[in-house]
């Protein structure tokens, strides 16, 4: 065992350096990147110590375990690296009627997305003439606009030229009624007078 690992530590320096020497700049971007990896993993390791103290926690109890029940040191430590106990996690058996029921509801929604797009299909279909005939109707209904406003316009200007001629006539009027009335009034003094002339005479 000690010679398989002192083995794989001088094949992997070895390869290191082979790999330094013909390839320095993959070497230096495979190292940048361990360095990271690394600093990630100290870095999660000191933000969740935990798992790593229960870890070592573990692998240390089991070396004491197995050195109090007669091996040696050596051997605890190869059994507490090595050994490893899988636990079997039951699957749940599927449910036939979870089944059932999982693809009714597939074909049931299906049945409804198909309907929704068929009736989505049918209504854009008739959307562009019924958008085309609410443009038309648009400009329509603009044109009735500026023709009552133009209207509204000639019917305001009519209305300012009525109430002033009307307003001139009132005007007119109020002259000749007390025209009139200075008239009558200057007829009936003279009458008076030739009255009293005629007397005299």
């Amino acid at each position: 065992m000690k010679k398989f690992i002192a083995l794989a530590v001088l094949l992997a320096g070895a390869t290191v350096a082979v790999a330094y020497t013909n390839r320095p700049a993959e070497f230096q971007r495979a190292a940048d990147a361990a360095t990271g990896a690394a600093e990630r993993a100290w870095a999660g390791t000191e933000a969740n110590p935990t798992p790593v103290l229960v870890a070592f926690g573990t692998f240390f109890v089991t070396i004491v375990y197995h050195k109090l029940k007669g091996k040696s040191f050596s051997e605890s430590v190869e059994v507490a690296a090595t050994r490893v106990t899988v636990v079997p996690v039951p699957v749940p058996a599927p449910d036939p009627e979870n089944l059932v029921v999982k693809r009714a509801q597939a074909r049931a929604t299906r049945t409804q997305l198909l309907a929704d797009q068929f009736g989505l299909e049918n209504r854009i279909r008739k959307l562009p003439d019924e958008v085309r005939k609410a443009e038309q109707e648009t400009c329509y209904t603009e044109q009735a606009v500026t023709d009552a406003e133009e209207a509204l316009t000639k019917a305001e200007e009519t209305l300012e030229a009525k109430l002033a001629a009307n307003e001139a006539a009132n005007k007119k009027l109020e002259v000749l009624r007390k025209e009139l009335a200075a008239g009558e009034s200057e007829l009936a003094a003279i009458a008076a007078e030739l009255k009293k002339l005629a007397d005299v005479v």
